[in-house]
């Protein structure tokens, strides 16, 4: 990899490679500064801009105490802000194209099966997010002003489908909240960075002059082994009139017992999902096709 790559510049002085092979999804990795450096990410992004183009992103969000949140419009921004909320802005490569095009550039130039996207969060004095977990690795450049982390060194759950809070209908979490008081602690200056895994706790809280704070995204969902295995199977499988047509019809049916139609018709078709799988296994080219496009797939 190139020396002065876009993502080399970010992380500077750690190297590329010394990224991808001793944090990146693997552990918190906190690259804090002896001075405050105003403007070092003034090539991806600048202070001023962050009023620009609102109108462009995915969207933008009031985040108040315990992570309660609303959607609102750029309007609202100083009266949420005013009310003590956080604004996350989701999207942000859709309102700015150096964004955009460094997403494409830092996806490319590590492979990354996922989807990477730009947030910013603008904090009040004092204000920030309560102890979660996301669903993606969060990579925080330090803008403006400062801002206090808490952390863990290990996550809730390794690259988890959803967010903590935000758990499907059913799941039984097998994880608990940590307190502030058992995790580690730094706080970011201008200029500095920190990469926390998919599913690491964390909590947040800016300094006394409030925080402007730009955060590169890798979203995993979408882009894992099974999404890859998934595009390799679907059409397939979906060209045979056996795997589009309805399970058997059973009337009467009594209790939660399977009936036996059922039961054969699905284990007919798990006996030609295995030998599908067993076909496509060691074929290159078919591995190769579905890796390149979950790489250039639009999520």
């Amino acid at each position: 990899m190139a020396a002065r790559s876009l993502l080399q510049r970010i992380l500077h002085p750690l190297s590329v490679s010394e990224f991808v092979d001793e944090y990146f999804q693997r552990r918190p990795l906190a690259l804090s500064r002896k001075r405050p450096r105003l403007g070092r990410f003034d090539f991806l992004f600048r202070e001023d801009e962050f009023v620009h183009n609102l109108d462009r992103v995915q969207s933008i969000r009031a985040v108040f105490v315990k992570n309660r949140q609303a959607q609102i419009k750029p309007t609202e921004i100083k009266d949420m802000m005013g009310a003590g909320a956080t604004i996350c802005v989701t999207g942000m490569e859709g309102a700015h194209p150096r964004l955009g095009e460094a997403a494409k550039r830092i996806q490319a130039e590590l492979a990354y099966s996922g989807r990477v996207s730009f947030r910013a969060y603008l904090s009040p004095p004092g204000k920030g997010f309560a102890v979660h977990f996301d669903a993606r690795v969060a990579t925080t450049l330090q803008i403006s002003g400062t801002k206090k982390w808490w952390y863990s060194e290990e996550p809730a759950i390794p690259f988890p489908a959803f967010n903590s809070g935000k758990e499907p209908s059913g799941f039984s979490a097998e994880y608990e909240r940590p307190d502030l008081s058992g995790m580690r602690q730094v706080v970011l200056r201008p200029g500095d960075v920190l990469c926390l895994p998919a599913g690491v706790w964390h909590a947040a809280e800016a300094g006394p002059q409030g925080s402007l704070a730009l955060n590169m995204a890798f979203d995993h969902n979408f882009g894992s082994a099974f999404d890859a295995v998934m595009r390799l199977l679907q059409p397939r499988l979906l060209r045979q009139a056996a795997w589009r047509e309805p399970l058997p019809l059973t009337a009467n049916v009594q209790g939660r017992r399977l009936p036996a139609k059922v039961a054969s018709v699905l284990q007919q078709r798990l006996d030609t999902l295995c030998s599908e799988i067993r076909s496509i296994r060691d074929d290159d080219a078919a591995l190769r096709r579905a890796w390149s496009e979950l790489m250039e797939s639009e999520r």
